[in-house]
């Protein structure tokens, strides 16, 4: 009986293994994950997340922020997910940008189909439309090794034998690229796929899957994953749980689906004779006239917004080429449009810091949205200043100082104008709509180190111009932000 028993067994391992060979890899990754059977998907986890576009100087990671609970719904069928996590600040934020906190801080962000939203962390509040973060969350629900396998035997996915494993490439929705390994043993190790950044173009997001593992009943899946962005770790997880077809329902709501980006507005304010306070967004800048040409002070947001600024520019100060555009600093919420103004033909002034991190965004490719830039391909030309510069025409003076003691970036310039005694400057201090309103508790080393600043600099100013808010403040109501009485008691 015993050797009965042998015997079909080795015949059964046989006929399997025969089996198992004739399995395409796409075929043997789908029959490790069940992708078949999986409509649904939760996982959750804990680990990092990190500020992209936000690091130190321009050749640093991103800045890290710590992720208590990482939680993430999928619906393959209905092309949807909800991401929530709850992210944790302590004493001190690292170096670097981001949105300041301190604590705890919950982020909920939802994709269905084309549209994208956030939920506000207040009870009954509407959601927020998102529509630029639509691309980027989609390809996250396709970069997942079950969402990979499924979109890559939906779209007649490429195969080419790469060493012991497996490249596979295709394309979704006819416009992302999709790139991924999977290995001999039908494990998704690696996933790459692009979206559009204003800045950088064509931005890979490579996600690289590791130490799979059983999670109960047979659920094979990653136990860790690490994603970059242009680089740099975006972020990083360590997965404890993975539920198969839960219950995943994700409705947009009425709002989102009737969402309609306003358009880009700039609004033009005098400070002074020839120098201008250029608003109506999240985001200013300066337009300052000098005797034969224009000077701009960041080009901030996307390429949009960047148009309508220098555009409105060359309107309040006409008959004059914009022959400068300095940036504030690197981070790319201001420096979103900066190759309109390369297309422009303006010479860049930014920090030495900033070279080669602009010589490269000149010759980005953006296949995916292309801009004026990716047509012209224009010559970038750059002028870096140190910690101290200026640009003048012999009347008009425009000091560049770079910040020191600024944990926010390292290559912060602030423009200062020393006969109108006008400052120009981006995050630092960004005055409350109220004034005498207490400052969140993070915004105060900021506000002290533009303080020291002005101080060392011996700079005489009496109007600050923000390049966030909605009003311009005064070095006395800088000095009182910059005191740790200044801090909210919430």
């Amino acid at each position: 009986m015993r050797s009965n028993i042998a015997l079909a067994l080795s015949a059964f391992l046989t006929l399997s293994t025969a089996a198992c060979a004739r399995q395409t890899p796409l075929e043997k990754a789908a029959a490790l994950l069940g992708a078949e059977q999986v409509k649904t998907l939760q996982v959750v986890g804990s680990g990092a997340n990190f500020s992209v576009g936000q690091n130190y100087t321009a050749d640093e990671a991103w800045p890290r922020v710590t992720v208590k609970n990482y939680t993430a719904l999928y619906n393959f069928d209905t092309n949807s997910a909800r991401v929530e996590l709850l992210r944790e600040m302590g004493a001190v934020m690292p170096r670097g940008g981001g949105a300041p906190f301190f604590g705890e801080q919950r982020q909920v962000q939802v994709v269905s189909g084309d549209y994208a939203w956030n939920v506000p962390a207040a009870a009954g509040a509407p959601a927020a439309p998102n529509p630029d973060a639509a691309p980027e969350r989609m390809l996250g629900i396709w970069s997942t090794p079950t969402g990979f396998v499924k979109a890559a035997m939906a779209n007649n996915a490429t195969t080419t034998p790469s060493g012991t494993g497996t490249d596979v490439s295709f394309t979704v929705g006819g416009k992302y690229k999709m790139e991924g390994t999977i290995n001999a043993d039908g494990q998704v190790e690696k996933v790459r796929t692009w979206i559009d950044q204003p800045i950088v173009g064509d931005m890979l997001i490579e996600t690289t899957y590791s130490d799979y593992k059983d999670f109960g009943g047979g659920v094979i899946r990653p136990s860790h994953a690490v994603q970059t962005q242009d680089g740099y770790p975006s972020l990083d997880l360590t997965i404890s749980a993975v539920t198969l077809n839960p219950a995943v329902d994700i409705t947009v709501p009425d709002n989102v689906k009737a969402f309609q980006p306003p358009p880009v507005n700039v609004t033009s304010e005098k400070l002074a004779d020839g120098v201008f306070y250029l608003k109506g967004g999240t985001h200013h800048s300066f337009a300052i006239e000098m005797a034969d040409h224009i000077v701009v002070v960041d080009t901030p947001n996307n390429q949009a917004r960047a148009e309508a600024v220098l555009a409105k520019a060359k309107e309040v100060i006409p008959s004059k080429p914009i022959k400068y555009v300095v940036t504030s600093h690197h981070h790319w919420d201001h420096l979103g449009g900066i190759r309109a103004a390369i297309d422009e033909g303006a010479t860049i002034v930014t920090h030495e810091s900033n070279k080669a991190f602009l010589e490269r965004v000149a010759t980005t490719p953006h296949t995916i949205k292309p801009d004026r830039q990716a047509e012209s391909k224009k010559a970038v030309q750059i002028q870096t200043v140190g910690d101290d510069g200026q640009l003048t025409d012999g009347k008009r003076v425009i000091e560049l100082h770079r910040l020191q003691g600024y944990e926010h970036t390292g290559d912060m310039l602030v423009v200062y104008l020393p006969k109108e005694g006008i400052l120009g400057e981006p995050d630092a201090f960004t005055p409350p709509a109220q004034a005498g309103t207490p400052l969140i508790a993070p915004a105060v080393p900021s506000a002290k180190a533009l303080s020291d600043n002005i101080k060392r600099l011996k700079l005489n100013v009496k109007t600050i111009a923000p390049f966030h808010g909605n009003r311009i403040t005064n070095v006395a109501e800088l000095d009182k932000a910059a005191t740790p009485a200044a801090r909210a008691t919430n």
